[in-house]
């Protein structure tokens, strides 16, 4: 099988919608595909996960802020850990295909030791970062729009292929990029129709006023938004109009900075920042929307980009002013109208017209919606990307497997340390009753809950959140072993139906740990036992034994974990997570279980009693000296 390493820096995936459609379409014909992302804020945020097939390794990075050395700190960061997980991919087997999707165009340094082994390098050309620097720092960004070009050229010389998302791109790869025609692909990011459904209007969205205006999409310094809410401004105060409502979706670096300016201008009444919202709240809006908003002021970034919210309005069918850009002409055509010269004034007037001709707007909105179907779909852009990657690199299926199966259960024990000492503690209270349950609170991929399911022959329920379980335990449910989707802090299961909870290294994870104690303790039978880990939050230091991590990895968690000390940051969403310590365990636990017991110290032992004197274990396990040495809790209690 063609195994393809995707590598992204600029979002999470599959957040990254474009990144996760071009995923799914290559699983869907044969590849192997590997994606390495950052983490996201609030979702994506596990560190390794399989999702449809896809497998995602994710890092933490945090966004640039203040100016060019933000992003000299940020992309220095991404290059490193991508370099780092991509040698670990290529440690499991060959690589054929390094697709690198900009930006920055630094992620050819992260692809070079796997073309030294064979693989070819593919440029997803998602943005010419040389006009976005120039764009975002008109004043002294003109070393770094220098600089991008330089890699911008370096990056295109060592593609074997390119996509690009327009025509536009296309000319640059052809110009600037020097490559040959039939090696550059244009692959548009275009909606999934399965995905944008229109939807009965929810009147709700007006906030008791007659028409709607909406806005999906990123939210920073290039993206117009503050144009559009000094439209908006004149809108109310200068043309007299105050029965429009503006839903601003999404999120970005200028997002605080758009909802103070709101203030200002005295429209907060009338605008709403949401945040990043759901599937469901997206079609509800866009479909009650009279007016779909594209504020991207010209510059020789925007000019030259397919805005995706231009293309998902026109899904939507939904009429869209837009200033004058080059590509916003070739995406919409007549589905849209345009305001010259980023005249702020010209833009409220048309977002005003539209309102008062809904004739019109019915007329844009089908013309969008036909368009894009017809030659705006991503069914379009996928056949021509699976033509480009069968052209660059053909999907075989007799191409041997080059890594494992995921799931390689007691052989690969040393992942299983907290299911293996749960499992012992357990049988060392005495024998289980036949038909004895088992709750894996937070199971992951599910390898732990196949192991304590394996060992001690009990009926097994695994929950998680996210449904990110390995492929081959999903399919093993035969009554006995489940593995569903669901919260910790609101489970899908009746009072008392558990003897026994394992609740490992979860519970610093969820947004509220008092209450998911609270849940467990109602789903356990009285009597039962619950297994709690989580990271010790006085440790001096952590993962000073993980056997799958390697000495760097080590290094860089106990940084970030002092580096949120000294900041007064240490919480549970950062570093390796902050956890909690005994004594606040305690607490907790007291509140709805009996016979609290910690086994901090018989846990040390069992972990690293091959590997230290019986001494030293000794001396780590006495209550003074584990509360700052060991580098995780545990605890038994019961209902």
């Amino acid at each position: 099988m063609t195994r393809v390493l995707i590598l992204v820096e600029n979002l999470s995936v599959p957040f990254d919608r474009r990144v996760w459609q071009e995923c799914r379409a290559l699983v869907d014909a044969g590849y192997d595909v590997v994606v390495i992302c950052p983490m996201g804020t609030k979702r994506d945020t596990e560190p390794e996960q399989v999702l449809e097939g896809v497998r995602i390794l994710r890092y933490p990075l945090r966004a640039a802020t203040g100016g060019p050395a933000g992003y000299v700190r940020e992309y220095g960061l991404a290059l490193w850990h991508t370099l780092r997980l991509a040698l670990r991919v290529r440690r499991e087997g060959p690589v054929d295909v390094v697709q690198a999707c900009n930006p920055p165009d630094l992620l050819f340094l992260a692809a070079l030791p796997l073309m030294a082994r064979g693989a070819r390098f593919v440029f997803d050309h998602h943005d010419l970062v040389p006009e976005l620097f120039r764009s975002r720092f008109p004043r002294g960004g003109e070393w770094l729009f220098r600089v991008a070009v330089v890699l911008e050229r370096i990056t295109f010389a060592l593609a074997a292929g390119v996509i690009s998302t327009n025509e536009s791109y296309r000319r640059v790869a052809l110009t600037r990029g020097r490559k040959r025609p039939d090696q550059v692909q244009v692959v548009r990011s275009a909606p999934d129709l399965a995905r944008f459904v229109p939807r009965d209007p929810d009147p709700a969205l007006r906030r008791g006023k007659a028409h709607l205006a909406a806005y999906v999409g990123v939210m920073g310094p290039q993206d117009g938004v503050d144009y559009a809410l000094r439209a908006l401004a004149h809108v109310r105060h200068d043309l007299g109009r105050d029965d429009l409502h503006t839903i601003f979706m999404g999120a970005g670096d200028a997002r605080d900075e758009m909802i103070e300016l709101a203030r200002d201008l005295k429209i907060d009444d009338v605008v709403e920042f949401p945040g990043r919202v759901s599937d469901e709240f997206l079609q509800r809006c866009l479909s009650t929307a009279d007016v779909g908003l594209s504020p991207d002021p010209c510059n020789p970034l925007n000019d030259v980009s397919t805005m995706n919210k231009v293309v998902e309005y026109m899904a939507m069918g939904l009429p869209i002013v837009s200033f004058e850009l080059v590509e916003a002409r070739v995406s919409a055509g007549e589905a849209a109208v345009y305001a010259a010269d980023d005249d702020e004034r010209a833009f409220a007037e048309l977002v005003v017209e539209l309102l008062d001709d809904p004739q019109r707007r019915a007329a844009m909105g089908a013309l969008g919606r036909e368009r894009v179907a017809r030659h705006l779909s991503w069914d379009v852009s996928r056949a021509n990307l699976l033509d480009f990657y069968q052209r660059l690199a053909p999907s075989t299926k007799e191409h041997p497997m080059t890594v494992e199966p995921a799931y390689q259960g007691s052989a690969h024990e040393d992942t299983h340390a907290g299911a293996q000492h749960f499992c012992r503690t357990v049988t060392a209270r005495g024998p289980l009753a036949p038909g004895s349950r088992v709750l894996v609170a937070g199971c992951g991929l599910g390898h732990e809950a196949k192991y304590i399911y394996d060992t001690l022959d009990v009926e097994l329920v695994g929950v998680d959140v996210a449904v990110g379980w390995d492929p081959a335990l999903a399919s093993l449910d035969d009554g006995r072993f489940q593995l569903v989707e669901g919260s910790v802090q609101q489970l899908p299961f009746p009072d008392e139906s558990f003897d026994l909870v394992f609740y490992h290294h979860v519970i610093e994870h969820v947004p509220d740990p008092p209450a998911s104690l609270v849940e467990l303790a109602r789903v356990l039978r009285p009597g039962g036992l619950i297994y709690v880990g989580t990271p010790n939050r006085h440790r001096a230091v952590g993962y000073i034994g993980s056997y799958d991590s390697s000495l760097r990895d080590k290094l860089r968690w106990n940084a970030a974990d002092w580096t949120a000390r000294l900041r007064g940051r240490f919480r549970n969403e950062l570093g390796a997570h902050a956890g909690f310590a005994e004594t606040e365990l305690r607490r907790m636990l007291e509140r709805n279980f009996t016979d609290v017991e910690f086994l901090t110290a018989g846990y040390l032992a069992f972990k690293y009693g091959s590997r230290l004197p019986a001494g030293v274990l000794t001396v780590l396990g006495r209550r003074p000296v584990r509360e700052v040495a060991a580098p995780s809790v545990y605890a038994v209690a019961r209902r």
